[in-house]
């Protein structure tokens, strides 16, 4: 464990890895209260974080803790050339932050100033680190190293000791380490250590904070590894898992004007969660869909396989994720209007591009206008949201007008219509007959086709609405259209990947006519209101409850299918 800790360390940046996500947790799990972390575009005057308080275990008395933080190894050109140099720095915290950055509750401390990297002090620098030290330490300043190794020991004795963190979750944390190369084992052992964390009862807030402070520390791990393995697959499952996970730990957490101090901790810890997540997300997508998604049939072709099942699900797939990705930098876009103007700007940056690229990517990949699986209805339905979202339901309907020609003729001429099979080896065999017996066991059910029907009033004249039902009715005059609302059960179910909850509706017919259909919904809309009461809907996170669904294969509500302008 200590190996993999301390690899995992020498692999970490700098920026956004080491000093605000892995030694923010560990320093406050050791006893110290960390007063700052860095901001980007600020100055620093030397210290990347500041803590005050008690080592457990090794100090006798509070420090005043600065830390200035290098990524990897330090070498002799670290030391005292280039933006990022050693020495500037520590010079810069003794002239400048000693000065005028120290509060007055904490001017009578001692102060030691700490040189932190996750690699080591290589040996061409100990004799300048050592000569600088023996000069400027002082009764009131010391000085020390804090490398990868005593990081991984901290870590070891603090947060991932074998008293504190299991046997069981252990092994799974290192297992989903050793198997990152393979997307679904890392992330069948990723949820089962985080499981194991997460969803037990805790008997206090310390536990609480601890174990989620455990499992972001081991779900970082997993995906620096993952990085360096160039496996962005395993990345972006993980970190998407990860935040749902603590989410469904804090959901309960009420905002208040005045929170705990332990509920600014639990934000503080689930805003880790989260950037972690939109991190890997945007690094997972920039490599796929904004890179190719241009390119007339580039990301069907980077699937690699000769059969077209393969090639269908894994477009969809991404056309989720690039959706769900588009509403989130949406949402912070218009939740966050007193942020930063450059940041802000970013942000409607990406969603725009993310709705260019969602363009694109239908354009160039005709399998999008032919779902294989009924449950393809939650990707559609998540980008025709951002549209809605955004004002750009016209780039989109031309789309939802194909897919509802494709998805009926598909019945009509028995070759891969929508299904609501999802076992991979009946899907490679779909169809296989053109019996009415197997067509009614292939579409027993369908969400897909009364989520078509309804945008159909917005898209088709009345010849083509009467083709689309009259198909329909003529080839599986049996199935059940339906559509999904959660129920009093699913916020506490649905966040960790439960799915027998919520209520069905089950009168959805296109054959009764938009009307009908129409008022259906309208009366489940007024009556399955349990949906309001959902965490992530009460709290303004409408995008957690979209990925959750997308993640689990949820349904989408119909109280997400138009937005009442």
């Amino acid at each position: 464990m200590r190996i993999i800790l301390k690899e995992y360390l020498a692999s970490l940046k700098e920026r956004g890895d080491l000093d605000k996500s892995v030694l923010p947790n560990l320093l406050s799990e050791i006893g110290l209260r960390v007063l700052n972390t860095p901001m980007i575009g600020t100055r620093q005057n030397g210290v990347d974080i500041a803590a005050v308080g008690k080592i457990k275990g090794e100090d006798k008395q509070r420090y005043l803790y600065l830390f200035c933080i290098k990524a990897g190894n330090i070498s002799r050109s670290d030391w005292s050339t280039g933006v990022q140099a050693v020495r500037p720095e520590l010079d810069e915290i003794r002239d400048i932050y000693l000065r005028s950055n120290v509060a007055r509750e904490h001017a009578d401390l001692p102060i030691k100033i700490c040189l932190c990297c996750g690699g080591e002090l290589e040996e061409t620098a100990l004799m300048n680190w050592a000569g600088y030290t023996a000069r400027y330490t002082t009764d009131k300043i010391s000085y020390e190293e804090w490398n990868g190794y005593r990081l991984a020991d901290l870590m070891m004795r603090c947060l991932l000791a074998r008293e504190l963190l299991e046997e069981e979750p252990r092994r799974n944390f290192q297992k989903a380490v050793a198997m990152v190369n393979e997307p679904s084992v890392c992330y069948e052992y990723t949820r089962a250590f985080l499981g194991n964390l997460l969803l037990e009862e805790h008997s206090s807030q310390k536990d609480q904070l601890l174990r989620l402070r455990q499992s972001f520390i081991c779900l970082h791990a997993v995906i620096s590894w993952a990085i360096e393995a160039n496996n962005l697959e395993s990345t972006y499952r993980v970190s998407e898992l990860g935040m749902l996970f603590c989410w469904n730990l804090i959901r309960k957490r009420e905002p208040k004007k005045r929170p705990t101090k332990h509920e600014e901790t639990l934000a503080f810890i689930f805003d880790q969660f989260l950037k972690l997540y939109l991190t890997k997300s945007e690094m997972y997508l920039e490599k796929t869909a904004y890179a190719h998604g241009g390119t007339p049939h580039a990301l069907s072709v980077a699937v690699r396989s000769r059969e077209s099942v393969d090639v269908n699900l894994a477009m969809f797939e991404l056309l989720g994720r690039l959706a769900t990705r588009g509403i989130w930098t949406d949402l912070l876009s218009k939740r966050l209007p007193d942020g930063d103007p450059d940041f802000l700007k970013s942000l409607t940056e990406s969603t725009n591009r993310t709705l260019d690229t969602l363009v694109s990517m239908i354009n160039s990949n005709p399998t999008l206008s032919s779902p294989i699986r009924d449950d393809h209805m939650i990707e559609i339905s998540l980008v025709m949201y951002l549209a809605q979202l955004t004002q750009s339901e016209s780039r989109f309907l031309p789309w939802l007008k194909f897919i509802s020609h494709r998805t009926t003729f598909a019945l009509i001429t028995n070759s891969r219509y929508p299904t609501c099979l999802r076992d991979y080896v009946d899907l490679l065999a779909h169809p296989e007959s053109a019996d009415q017996s197997y067509l009614d066991e292939a579409c027993v059910g369908s969400i897909l086709y009364p989520y078509i029907y309804f945008w159909m009033l917005y898209v088709a004249d009345e010849r083509e609405t009467k083709e689309f039902t009259e198909r329909l009715n003529q080839k599986i005059p049996n199935c059940t259209h339906q559509a999904w609302f959660p129920d009093e059960d699913s916020d506490d179910l649905m966040w960790f990947g439960e799915t027998h909850h919520g209520i069905c509706v089950t009168d959805l017919s296109p054959h009764n006519g938009h009307e009908a259909l129409m008022e259906t919904l309208n009366k489940a809309i007024e009556t399955c209101t349990a949906i309001s009461n959902v965490s992530a809907i009460r709290t303004g996170l409408i995008p957690m409850f979209l990925t959750a669904c997308r993640h689990y294969r949820l349904p989408i509500p119909p109280n997400f299918w138009f937005l009442r302008k």
